[in-house]
């Protein structure tokens, strides 16, 4: 079995995939940054640096990239990590922030800052290999994973 939850822009457009549920980004910093508990603008936010996760490709570039792009700013992007599990250890023990999908940050020692807009929302996929498409314990749990 291979199945890959991720978002649209990750999976090549010939895979099979299944919607699982909307997600949104939230702008995030440790208790103890110094933008914690201010009130910045996107302008700060867009200075102040940043930490991104980008699995497939370690490039300093996310999707948060394209949306400062639309207000004419640009992320101080300063560490690219591998996935979104880590970063939360990068913003405990650097003065940064990140945007990070608002279910990954559940019963995490962040604090979420306030935007004055906020990204566009994005959908968490399933998506697997064409191959799979007749294998029976993949259509098992690709059965469990859908939601009525």
């Amino acid at each position: 079995m291979n199945l890959a939850i991720a978002f649209p822009d990750y999976i090549p457009d010939s895979y099979p995939i299944l919607k699982l549920f909307e997600e949104h980004h939230v702008c995030v910093a440790s208790p103890n940054s110094s933008i914690a508990n201010t009130k910045p603008t996107l302008a700060d936010i867009a200075e102040y640096p940043s930490i991104i996760a980008s699995p497939s490709r370690p490039n300093f570039k996310g999707s948060i990239n394209d949306w400062f792009k639309q207000f004419g700013l640009k992320c101080n992007i300063v560490v690219s990590a591998p996935c979104f599990s880590i970063v939360p250890m990068y913003l405990e023990t650097t003065d940064s922030l990140s945007f990070l999908p608002s279910r990954a940050i559940k019963g995490l020692n962040l604090i979420e800052i306030d935007l004055e807009q906020s990204p566009d929302k994005f959908d968490v996929i399933a998506a697997w290999h064409p191959r799979y498409n007749e294998d029976a314990l993949q259509k098992w749990v690709i059965s469990l994973l859908e939601v009525e």
